[in-house]
């Protein structure tokens, strides 16, 4: 007879296992990078004993070493052909900048299929080392304008397995009337060298294949954020087309949480349990402006004790002290007011309670400024009658 215990360890495992994809629904830009980078390659083709070549990225979509990418970045236009060497790069642990460090784990490849027309080509390695990270696609009939994506690639002028993120502006299909050339428009950015490489949604999955940029219109007019994406199902729909099986994730993107801004103005009912906390206030007698509260919990877990302003003080109040050799302490007070509040006594610590300024002496004093005023003005004058003016 099974013990009753490991039957409910082993549902509750079951239950944890079943329900942390839905848990995982989304990854943070962060998160996509440090699973999913490991998985885009960089790309260099050349002709053999050719001191020129073209760069891009692609993505490893099985574990035998088959890369995703697009047909410019191992196409020779001059021959008409695909180049004959392609070298794969696959990412260090930590990227550098430093080319002997970044570009240690070489290896090489061959295309195996490409389409001219739908800018897609498959990549080979050669001897691929085991555990490769393989990228997974995603639906992308689930998404839509206004959703975020994400790409990794290796743009021109810029680091190797760069991350960059957008939104979906647009979608478009049959782009630039070649049939089954379905699109993405989105502002992530893109510039040469990210070519080939994957787009993800927020769950991870690679829901396109970045194919082109726009950056100049009509009069030389410069274009910015416009940027170009082959869906996945382009993809999946070709390499099947080339006996290359590839699947969706089944992972749900997750739903969308309404936000209520309504505000809540009912009263609580007569027989609401929720607990109250109760305060109670110590007031020091020193300190006529400040009092300490403490705040007790109704189920008997201890309590805060909280120093603060008097109760019909609004705002907040800064008090900093300085101490000289001959004098006790002084007291700056800065306030920020929003309500009107009581002023604020002398307290005890002062050296000496500030003289009263009487409004008689006040009057004498602005009277001595205007005659030194009308004196000064006086000589001016005379100065400037001397002068002929």
């Amino acid at each position: 007879m099974l013990d009753v215990k490991k039957i409910t360890g082993l549902i509750v495992a079951a239950a944890l296992l079943l329900g942390a994809p839905l848990a995982l629904a989304t990854m943070t830009p962060r998160q996509i990078y440090k699973t999913k980078a490991p998985g885009v390659v960089l790309l260099v083709a050349s002709e053999k004993n050719s001191s020129s070549a073209s760069a891009g990225t692609g993505s490893i979509i099985r574990s035998d070493g088959t890369i995703i990418t697009n047909c410019h970045v191992v196409f020779n236009p001059k021959t008409d052909s695909p180049f004959e060497s392609v070298h794969v790069f696959l990412k260090p642990k930590r990227v550098t900048g430093d080319m002997n460090k970044d570009l240690s784990r070489h290896f090489t490849g061959k295309v195996i299929a490409y389409d001219k027309n739908l800018d897609l080509a498959l990549i080979k390695m050669m001897k691929p080392p085991a555990n490769l990270t393989v990228i997974t696609l995603g639906n992308p009939g689930q998404l839509g304008p206004g959703d975020e994506t994400i790409a990794i690639g290796h743009p021109e002028q810029g680091g190797l397995w760069t991350i960059t993120r957008g939104v979906i502006g647009a979608e478009i299909d049959n782009f630039k009337g070649i049939q089954g050339k379905d699109v993405f428009q989105m502002d992530t950015s893109l510039n040469r060298g990210n070519s080939g490489g994957p787009l993800f949604d927020i769950r991870g999955y690679q829901v396109g294949v970045n194919t082109a940029i726009a950056r100049k219109g009509a009069n030389g007019i410069a274009i910015t954020g416009v940027n170009f994406a082959l869906k996945a199902s382009v993809v999946k729909k070709w390499a099947a087309s080339q006996k290359v099986l590839l699947a969706y994730g089944t992972e749900p993107l997750q739903p969308e949480t309404q936000v209520a801004l309504a505000q809540n103005t009912a009263k609580p009912k007569a027989d609401d349990k929720t607990p109250e906390i109760k305060a109670t206030t110590k007031q020091d007698s020193s300190k006529p402006a400040t009092q300490t509260q403490v705040f007790s919990d109704p189920s008997g877990h201890g309590s805060i004790t909280m120093e603060g302003s008097s109760p019909d003080e609004e705002g907040e109040e800064y008090v900093s002290r300085k101490t000289t050799n001959n004098s006790a302490p002084s007291v700056k007070t800065t306030r920020k007011t929003t309500k009107s509040r009581r002023p604020i006594r002398f307290h005890r610590y002062y050296r000496t309670p500030p003289r009263p300024f009487t409004f008689h002496r006040l009057l004498s004093a602005v009277d001595k400024v205007r005659v030194n005023a009308q004196d000064a003005f006086d000589d001016l004058e005379r100065a400037m009658r001397k002068r002929g003016h």
